[in-house]
């Protein structure tokens, strides 16, 4: 994944972003603006998240699919389903 500048910088705005929402916080900033920024550090972590996952998809997955070895190709599988539970009680 380190290979991939692209997710490294998204997740380095993302934490910037909400570095400053603590700072926003602190400042008794308008109760709208400060969800303004949450929104937008949300989507952030979405786009990153579904970034990671293609990746995943693309590599870790991909292999394991067309390996010969059942273990594996179920461990991905269930990880993926795993994910995809999780954000949807999100």
């Amino acid at each position: 994944m380190t290979e991939n500048p692209d997710i490294l910088r998204r997740a380095r705005v993302a934490s910037g972003h909400l570095e400053g929402i603590s700072k926003m916080i602190e400042k008794d900033a308008y109760c709208i603006d400060v969800i303004r920024q949450i929104q937008a550090v949300q989507a952030s972590l979405n786009q990153l998240s579904a970034r990671i996952l293609e990746n995943h998809l693309n590599s870790c997955v991909t292999t394991a699919v067309r390996g010969d070895d059942p273990d594996a190709r179920e461990k991905v599988l269930k990880e993926i389903s795993e994910v995809f539970q999780a954000a949807n009680r999100g």
